[in-house]
């Protein structure tokens, strides 16, 4: 099973957020350098977390926590179906419950496990409100790495054992 957990820690200033945007990006992390982004031009770790910046200051928010920081770790197992391809198609699918606001998210391939990092402005570039994560809302995004996951390891399956699958799944 994926596990998709919030970092805790509170990324107060600009330097936090580039110093954390350039860490999910970076080539000794990134194989290949895979990344990718949502609601923000893909570019150098200093470029995204300009672009960041700039949303921040244009809605005048410059206290409090400047960004928030999620990883996605997969399983040996998950492993067998999900290599660095699927895992940026996973980073782009979760990047998408952060709808509204931008999302930086880095493979990395440093550890045992294949995992992913997530960068997001905690100022949404559409209005410019501040993003409130809880434990009901983390669950929902652990839900959905679940489910997107799922999906991989459905895919990987005969078609028959496919349907039964599914079937089972909504049961």
């Amino acid at each position: 099973m994926p596990i998709f957990k919030a970092v805790n820690e509170k990324y107060h200033t600009e330097k936090d957020m580039k110093n954390l945007v350039n860490y999910a990006i970076r080539t000794d992390k990134c194989m290949e350098e895979i990344y990718g982004a949502q609601g923000i031009m893909l570019g150098t770790a200093r470029e995204m977390s300009g672009q960041m910046k700039d949303i921040r200051q244009y809605y005048h928010k410059s206290t409090k926590r400047f960004a928030l920081h999620f990883i996605l770790s997969f399983s040996r197992e998950e492993e067998k179906f999900i290599g660095l391809k699927e895992a940026l198609e996973i980073g782009y699918l979760m990047a998408e419950c952060f709808q509204g606001w931008q999302v930086v998210f880095g493979v990395h391939t440093d550890t045992d496990n294949l995992h992913i990092h997530f960068v997001v402005n905690t100022t949404s570039y559409e209005n410019g409100k501040s993003i409130s994560i809880g434990i009901q809302s983390l669950q929902m995004l652990q839900a959905a790495a679940r489910n997107i996951v799922n999906s991989y390891y459905a895919e990987t399956l005969p078609e028959e054992e496919k349907m039964e699958w599914v079937m089972n799944r909504l049961q």
